[in-house]
């Protein structure tokens, strides 16, 4: 399934929520359709309101940072409060001289748990979306050379989206299944329709039932959490993105997400 949430451009405000099938909007009251509606007449929102929480797994030239003792990967958290909507227009910070971006796969945590082992992650995703994250190169430096953790840099805001699509959605392109599910999908980004970056989720270092395992280890996830892990496609962090640039990110079975510079 692909599950969405959204707007009708004639009721602006009112949050609605559905499912995506064959070019259409099936809107939902939880248990049954209520409505089918053209995708012409709905602004989509962000599959997920405001998480509780958004931890990033965030790689270094493909490889995941991991703890010396154990070998559990490393995370960080951001802002819940800047996300954006699919397509919506991120503002940019007159502070910020170097602005870059980075593309994220995400799962989304599905129920509440605490220590869950690697071989019981996949039962608690419900699903998976993309997202795009504006990053500050500037500050990200200053954060390095000071040792201070990622923080600033990654607070200016970024969107998600388009849709929710549940593991079952994605059961054709599992390559592995034991211990933990992986997927064979191709990622493409783009930079105002020019081709950026291309990549494999299936060259991810590390499984979703790990991410889980992880971010549960010390502490609980709760129903709504998102695992972000990446960047994927996204450059080399050359990129100087400037007011009225198109980023995209495109991923097969999971769609495509816009995000413009305002």
């Amino acid at each position: 399934m692909k599950l969405c949430r959204f707007e009708l451009k004639s009721s602006p405000g009112e949050i609605r929520s559905g499912l995506v099938y064959s070019g259409k909007i099936y809107e939902t009251d939880g248990e049954q359709s209520i409505a089918v509606h053209e995708a012409d007449q709905v602004r989509p929102l962000s599959p997920v309101g405001r998480p509780p929480s958004i931890r990033i797994f965030r790689m270094s030239e493909g490889q995941l940072p991991k703890t010396d003792d154990d070998g559990v990967p490393l995370y960080f958290h951001t802002n819940p409060s800047g996300l954006y909507g699919p397509s919506q227009i991120v503002p940019k910070p007159a502070t910020v001289a170097h602005l870059d971006f980075e593309t994220y796969l995400i799962a989304i945590v599905g129920s509440d748990g605490l220590q869950i082992p690697v071989e019981n992650g996949d039962s608690y995703i419900l699903g998976f979306t993309l997202a795009i994250q504006l990053v500050s190169r500037d500050l990200l430096r200053e954060e390095a050379e000071q040792a201070s953790g990622i923080g600033r840099s990654f607070d200016i805001g970024g969107v998600i989206g388009p849709v929710i699509s549940t593991p079952d959605d994605l059961d054709e392109v599992v390559t592995e299944e034991i211990p933990a599910r992986k997927y064979g999908l191709s990622v493409v980004t783009r930079l105002n329709g020019v081709e950026h970056g291309r990549g494999e989720i299936a060259d991810l270092p590390v499984s979703f039932a790990e991410l889980v395992a992880a971010a549960s280890d010390v502490g609980p996830v709760r129903s709504g959490d998102l695992l972000a892990i990446g960047p994927i496609a996204s450059g080399d962090g050359s990129t100087f993105l400037e007011s009225g640039d198109d980023v995209q990110v495109s991923v097969e079975h999971l769609g495509t997400l816009s995000l413009k510079v305002g």
